[in-house]
């Protein structure tokens, strides 16, 4: 079992050896950090990405036993299928974690300016996604479970040359704040993890890097507690995570 460090807000290490956990999206930058910090509890984790060969890399990569990856695609046709695969494998999940968003191929580009191409591709790979997601497995969830989805402060703040993805993250912030209400004492929790600017591995192999920036471990910590119940923050739906100093938050930060 590997270690991290320990943020000085976090209760004592929460024990997950008998959990498994699914991470959507787990394979990417913010993804990585918090399945290293889930291992690092003893959890299972099956981490997803689209592709197989760069999920096939991060096995290698991380070498951990307890790490599972797979392809997951939620616009394939073939999506419902692979699910009630990963049912078959892993009966159920003690949590499922959604981190999934893309910028499309147009880069930074004036709302108006946006395509009917570009619009419906942001749309499909950041809403549409994750509405299919949330759909197809919330019912694997274990009722004293959690869905988690992270999101970024683009669902809450203006975003120039970026507002097909803000606009997208502020309609699954919305879809995820419903179903947390209408599944409330019904089902497994729910939760939105509002992030700030996080320290992901390709901004450090890319040469951009700021100490002040929130590590992906922490983020891992931070949903440790919530799948565990242990976090203050645990009957708080919509939370943020700004601030590496503070912590997570319930209120939004002034900005």
């Amino acid at each position: 079992m590997s270690t991290i460090t320990e943020p000085s807000w976090a209760a004592p290490a929460q024990d997950l050896r008998t959990a498994t956990i699914l991470v959507v999206g787990g394979v990417g930058g913010v993804g990585e950090g918090v399945v290293r910090a889930l291992l690092a509890r003893g959890a299972t984790v099956v981490a997803t990405s689209r592709n197989a060969s760069r999920a096939a890399e991060f096995a290698a990569r991380l070498g951990d036993d307890s790490l599972r990856t797979t392809t997951l695609d939620a616009l394939s046709p073939e999506f419902d299928d692979t699910v009630q695969a990963l049912r078959g494998e892993y009966g159920g999940f003690d949590a499922v974690i959604v981190t999934i968003a893309s910028w499309g191929d147009q880069g930074r580009k004036p709302l108006l300016a946006l395509t009917d191409a570009e619009w419906d591709t942001l749309v499909a790979e950041n809403q549409t996604a994750v509405f299919r997601a949330y759909r197809a497995l919330y019912p694997l969830i274990s009722r004293d479970g959690a869905l988690i989805q992270l999101n970024g402060l683009s669902a809450d703040i203006a975003f120039p040359g970026g507002g097909g993805v803000a606009l997208t993250a502020a309609a699954t912030k919305s879809m995820t704040r419903t179903i947390a209400a209408e599944m409330a004492c019904r089902g497994a929790r729910v939760y939105e993890v509002i992030l700030g600017v996080v320290r992901t591995r390709a901004r450090r192999l890319a040469g951009i890097d700021d100490l002040r920036w929130i590590d992906g471990e922490e983020i891992g910590v931070h949903l440790a507690e919530l799948i565990t119940g242990t976090s203050p923050l645990s009957d708080t739906p919509v939370q943020y995570f700004v601030d590496k100093r503070t912590g997570p938050q319930a209120d939004a930060p002034e900005l």
